[in-house]
């Protein structure tokens, strides 16, 4: 028989799954563990019990499915939006914002509950855009913290599909204001209220449809200001000259001379025809333009120009024909945008049912013009080349702006590594193959991660100087099973341990430790306090904002049970730093705090109604009461308490490894015989072979005050191990009551007995 001593001195690789049970050669092996249960994984290597959860308020409408996302202006700023059913509620500084009687500031949106779980955002400053593909882009407007807005993007000039190419041709009644736009062939559907049309030399805004041949369309402005189809000109010093007839070049043609003007910039082109309206009778309509320079206009011959007297005054008006160079708006109903982000200085829009791989960039620091050209600030339109149709899932935008498809992961950047990006310098290149999900990914440090496309697996797409392209590594290879039920939403908290929050669909959350640097790749599971139905209380939502200087807050929807009836409830995680107080620790689930004079009755708990609550009482865990009319009463008096729903840490090692006189100890049998835990800042502690067979390691002597806290432990802990002889030999450590505890390492002796 061979006695030995073990350590597991850090949990960095987290929950690792059972196929791993037996890789005790792999390195990650000895700093994983079976479970991680409540506790939150930190870069240094021990765990810490997560905090508990804060109520805030019920959302609006607790039969439906609600949605979290955060607004932040800056790092002061911030806000959460509660996002449910056709409305928008809001909050700030851990508490809903209300007016004056009290009641939540609430903003009417058209989102659906079906709908709201796939709209994508983009922020910039008070203003956020909002797509939906069965909606056309929205932009959401902070005026101070009580008032919001949202109003439909009103697009500029922009984004229109590719040029017609069929016969049918397109004529407007007027060149200004409400015209009738009447087309050749049919050509108009219902669809087509509040898409854009490009005809003759500007835009309009269909407004209803008259038929399928005819539209009422709103005149946009241009971007020189002026509102209208057609240029008009007028000028005081034109010059006729009639065209040579000997000639068979331009000299042939007449054309018109003005040494002050700019036809180019007053929008006068090849193949327009133009109206000149002269000081005398003689007048002409219809004109071609066969040439055109910034002074000079080029008339088809067969017209006597001449006879005009130079000098008389002119005015110069674009011809209303029937003409069939127009386009069509590329958003319309059935066909809005699906993702959005900013890049360079402009609004991205991408994945319309209509174009799913074509992107729209409006142009350089103007976001609602989408005016295309071969300028460097003008607006640009990519389209994803490939073998297939791969539906654009999201954009992030980092140094280069990477494309989630359903077919692969792209980089969008400029073909010099230093340039901006222009229409003429576009560059896409397809770098993974594994196909995304229709999930937001995280931008952390220099990685994008992203869900792959079935929902299992977490992805970090970086750049790999090896192969000098992006790679996307699986985050899951190690815990699959943490993911498998699929992830519906992701949130990232930075502060203070770099948290990655992924709520799967079944309502746990799924959450991984990163710290690239550091090599710590550590998967957690979090379930929180109370019960929906027959199970655990569901997390719908997760959204994080910038706390106080040391934490993120990470703010959840959860769905739970509560006296019969179906209740969600948005709730924050109170933060880690809690001081040298026990008193202040916060560790229950949708809880509150008391602090005032000595009381025995707590009340406004009506939340929690009928629900059995765990107490810290002054400190000191309390035994449970179950609420009654929004009340408890406890056993004795105190000034300060935490009070919500119980919830339980769970740790569970791996089969220990720790060797024996003829080599490995796995498959012997063998027996532990006495366990030291090194602690940090923890009270309470249980510890044995399974979570039914646990003892309590105590942590007050006899001279510690029966009516005071104990004060936060930090050291080691000994205790004889209750457990007999087994081939497995794991280690589970518990704390189901409301106080913190950070567990550094795990020293056991054991037997083994060599077969």
């Amino acid at each position: 028989m061979a006695k030995v001593s073990a350590a597991k001195q850090n949990f960095t690789a987290g929950e690792l799954t059972q196929r791993l049970f037996g890789r005790t050669d792999l390195g990650r092996y000895d700093n994983g563990a079976t479970t991680v249960e409540n506790f939150l994984v930190q870069p240094h290597g021990g765990l810490s019990r997560r905090p508990g959860t804060r109520y805030i308020a019920e959302v609006k409408t607790s039969s439906a499915k609600t949605r979290l996302i955060r607004f932040q202006f800056n790092v002061e700023q911030v806000y959460v939006i509660e996002m449910g059913n056709n409305y928008m509620r809001f909050y700030k500084d851990g508490g809903q914002i209300v007016d004056g009687s009290s009641n939540a500031i609430e903003l009417t949106t058209t989102y659906t509950t079906a709908q709201v779980p796939d709209v994508k955002f983009a922020q910039t400053a008070d203003v956020m855009y909002l797509v939906h593909p069965a909606h056309p882009p929205r932009k959401l407007t902070r005026s101070s913290h009580t008032s919001w807005s949202i109003t439909d993007v009103d697009l500029k000039r922009g984004a229109m599909l590719d040029p017609n190419i069929t016969t049918t041709t397109l004529l407007a009644n007027g060149r200004t204001g409400n015209v009738n736009i009447t087309a050749s062939a049919s050509l108009f559907t219902s669809n087509d209220v509040g898409r854009l049309v490009q005809l003759h030399k500007g835009f309009a805004k269909i407004t209803s449809i008259t038929s399928a041949t005819v539209a009422v369309a709103a005149v946009q402005e241009l971007e020189d200001g002026r509102t209208e189809l057609m240029p008009t000109y007028a000028c005081t010093t034109i010059s006729f000259h009639e065209g040579d007839p000997d000639s068979t070049g331009l000299e042939h043609n007449d054309r018109l001379e003005d040494t002050a003007g700019n036809f180019i910039d007053e929008g006068f082109e090849v193949g327009m025809r133009v109206t000149l309206t002269g000081s005398t009778s003689n007048n002409f309509t219809n004109l071609l333009v066969v040439a055109v320079t910034d002074t000079t206009l080029v008339i088809a011959p067969g017209n006597d120009l001449a006879a005009e007297a130079a000098g008389d005054s002119v005015t110069l008006v674009g011809s209303l024909v029937a003409d069939k160079k127009w386009r069509l708006g590329a958003f319309f109903i059935g066909s809005y945008p699906s993702t959005v982000a900013f890049y360079e200085q402009r609004l991205v829009f991408a994945g319309t049912s209509n174009q799913p791989q074509t992107m729209f960039f409006s142009q350089s620091g103007d976001f609602e013009n989408f005016e295309i050209g071969t300028d460097a600030d003008d607006g640009l339109q990519y389209t994803i080349g490939s073998n297939e149709v791969n539906v654009i899932r999201y954009l992030v935008s980092s140094s280069q702006l990477v494309v989630g498809t359903s077919g692969g992961e792209f980089v969008v950047r400029a073909s010099g590594f230093d340039e901006p990006l222009t229409p003429t310098n576009t560059q896409i290149k397809q770098q993974t193959t594994f196909g995304s999900a229709p999930i937001q990914p995280l931008l952390i440090g220099n990685s994008t991660l992203f869900i792959q496309r079935a929902k299992r697996k977490l992805r970090e797409l970086a750049f790999s100087s090896e192969s000098d392209s992006y790679v996307a590594p699986d985050m899951t290879i190690l815990a699959e099973h943490i993911t498998e039920g699929g992830i519906e939403e992701m949130a990232y908290q930075q502060e203070p341990d770099s948290v990655a929050w992924l709520v799967r669909a079944d309502g746990v959350l799924a959450c991984m430790t990163f710290r690239r640097e550091e090599q710590v790749v550590a998967w957690h599971r979090h379930i929180v306090g109370g019960a929906f139905g027959s199970g655990n209380a569901v997390v719908e939502s997760v959204a994080t904002i910038p706390g106080d200087i040391d934490e993120d807050q990470v703010w959840v929807i959860v769905k739970r049970t509560i006296n019969g009836a179906t209740k969600r409830y948005v709730e924050y995680l109170s933060g880690f730093d809690f001081g040298t107080d026990v008193g202040n620790a916060f560790f229950v689930d949708s809880g509150l705090t008391y602090s005032g004079s000595a009381a025995t009755t707590i009340s406004g708990l009506n939340h929690l109604e009928g629900q059995s609550v765990a107490i810290l009482a002054d400190g000191a865990a309390h035994a449970n009461k179950t609420v009654s009319s929004g009340s408890i009463t406890l056993d004795r008096s105190v000034t300060k308490a935490q009070i919500g729903l119980p919830f339980t840490s769970k740790l569970e090692t791996l089969r220990i490894d720790a060797g024996s006189a003829m080599g490995s100890s796995q498959g012997k049998n063998k027996r532990i015989g006495e366990v030291t835990v090194r602690l940090f800042r923890t009270v309470g502690l249980k510890i044995g072979t399974s979570s039914t067979e646990l003892d309590t390691i105590p942590f007050r002597s006899s001279s510690d005050s029966m009516d005071t806290a104990l004060s936060l432990f930090t050291g080691d802990k000994t205790a004889e191990f209750n457990g007999g002889y087994d081939d497995d030999a794991t280690i589970t450590i518990v704390q189901d009551l409301p106080l913190p505890m950070t567990v550094l390492a795990i020293f056991p002796t054991l037997s083994v007995f060599d077969k």
